[in-house]
C-alpha cells in the first residue's frame, strides 16, 4: 500500500466514524407507528458501500484514466474532500438540536436560515457530494468517479425530495418564501 493509499484509508475510515457516531447521536426514535418517519439513511448507507466497493473494483481497471498528473490530482482531491467535510460540519453545527439523520421535524423546530443555510438549503449534503466528488477524482478513473458519485448523488437528491416535503409540510409558506430566496445545493445555481 502506497503512502497516498494509506492516506485515503485513514482519512476515509475516520470519516466514516466520525459520520456513524453523528448517525448515532441524532437519530430519532420514535414511540409510535403513527410517526412514520422515512428512513433513508440505512439506504444512503447501503449505497455509498456499494458505490465506493464499484469504484474501487473499476478503479483497477484504468478505463478512462483523467488527465490529470497523479499528484496534482491527489493535492486537489484532498483539498476538495477536506473543503466539502467543512462544509458539511458547519452546515451540522449550523442547525444544532435540529439536525437529525432522520427525516423528521419536531414540535419546537424552526427554520435555520444562518450560516450556510442562508445560500443554500442542503450544505450538509452539498458537502458529502463534494467529498465524494473528490474520493472519486483521487481514483484516478473517470469510470471509477461516475460509479461513485452518480449513486450518491441519486440516493441523496431522493432524500432532499423527501426533506423538503417534510419540511414544507411544517412551515407552510415560510419554507415556500426560504425555497424562493435559496438555492437547493449550489448558491445561485442549483
Amino acid at each position: 500500500m502506497t503512502s497516498i493509499q494509506l492516506f485515503w484509508l485513514t482519512l476515509g475510515t475516520s470519516w466514516a466514524m466520525i459520520e456513524t457516531v453523528i448517525a448515532l447521536k441524532t437519530r430519532v426514535q420514535f414511540v409510535s407507528t403513527s410517526s412514520l418517519e422515512y428512513r433513508s439513511e440505512r439506504l444512503i448507507w447501503l449505497v455509498v458501500a456499494i458505490a465506493l466497493i464499484a469504484s474501487l473494483w473499476i478503479k483497477q481497471m484504468h478505463l478512462i484514466a483523467l488527465p490529470i498528473q497523479a499528484v496534482n490530482r491527489q493535492v486537489i482531491a484532498i483539498v476538495i474532500f477536506i473543503s466539502g467535510l467543512v462544509l458539511r460540519c458547519y452546515a451540522v453545527f449550523s442547525l444544532g438540536q435540529f439536525f437529525s439523520t432522520t427525516v423528521a421535524t419536531q414540535s419546537r423546530h424552526i427554520l435555520i436560515e444562518k450560516g450556510p443555510y442562508q445560500f443554500i438549503r442542503h450544505p450538509a449534503y452539498t458537502g458529502l457530494l463534494i467529498s465524494f466528488f473528490a474520493a472519486g477524482l483521487a481514483m484516478g478513473d473517470g469510470l471509477a468517479l461516475l460509479a461513485l458519485f452518480c449513486p450518491v448523488a441519486y440516493v441523496l437528491m431522493q432524500r432532499i425530495s423527501i426533506e423538503e416535503q417534510w419540511l414544507a409540510g411544517h412551515f407552510g409558506k415560510i419554507y415556500d418564501d426560504y425555497c424562493l430566496r435559496t438555492k437547493k445545493l449550489l448558491p445561485w445555481i442549483y
